[in-house]
């Protein structure tokens, strides 16, 4: 089952992902940046709602998974079934998923390109609310679903989130997405992603930066800016 929470809950329940949120925000905000109107510029201080709160000290292992797969039509589902065998090894039952900052999720919905637009709809299954920006909880059997969603949104939305945080409830690690679907782990014990961990299940780690995969051009097909 996949539950609607808020970030507040997030930020009340899970000490190290809102360090990690904290530390972005404070890191990411400029109060003196150019605004056309007064309601831009309140808008995008409400986005930084943890900007205020004082991140715990928290240790984070940062790294970048992978696994050769050329084929985007079934990345989604392959990539869910390989975290999925991290997760179990790794006695990960349950997940948080939020943004970096406080924004809808869907920057653009009027893209419409067609998986990202079954992203969308998928979306608006378990929200009700194109417009939300809050927070889900959901066990380890609903992550695939929302890996796929996320995963076209962040691949085709240049107006959603830049960080999509999978965060599991006991914050052993927590992982976002990529555009180009690089996995970034953040442990927050140390040992946690191993060479033989991800061996056994056929990844690896990515040396340098993440790359286009699927196809033989640097230009995502179905990305947009605006609407």
């Amino acid at each position: 089952m996949i539950e609607l929470i808020t970030r507040q809950y997030v930020f009340d329940n899970y000490r190290k992902l809102t360090a990690q949120i904290i530390n972005m925000q404070q890191s990411m905000f400029d109060a003196d940046d150019l605004f056309e109107t007064a309601d831009d510029k309140q808008r995008y201080i409400e986005m930084h709602d943890a900007i205020d709160l004082v991140p715990a000290d928290i240790i984070k292992h940062n790294s970048v998974i992978t696994f050769d797969h050329d084929n985007i039509n079934t990345f989604t589902a392959a990539i869910a079934e390989k975290l999925t065998k991290i997760c179990t090894r790794l006695q990960i039952s349950d997940l948080i998923v939020m943004a970096e900052v406080k924004q809808r999720f869907v920057g653009n919905p009027g893209n419409k390109f067609e998986p990202f637009q079954q992203a969308v709809s998928k979306f608006h299954h378990i929200t009700r609310d194109l417009a939300y920006k809050e927070a889900f909880r959901l066990s380890l059997t609903d992550m695939p679903a929302l890996i796929d969603i996320m995963f076209w949104i962040g691949r085709c939305d240049a107006g959603a989130p830049a960080f999509i945080f999978f965060c599991d409830t006991n914050e052993k690690m927590a992982f976002t997405l990529c555009q180009y679907g690089g996995i970034h782990v953040t442990a927050y014990e140390p040992d946690m992603i191993t060479h033989d961990l991800l061996e056994s299940t056929g990844m690896y780690f990515v040396e340098g930066r993440c790359e286009e995969e699927f196809s033989d051009s640097s230009k995502i097909t179905g990305r947009v800016a605006g609407i």
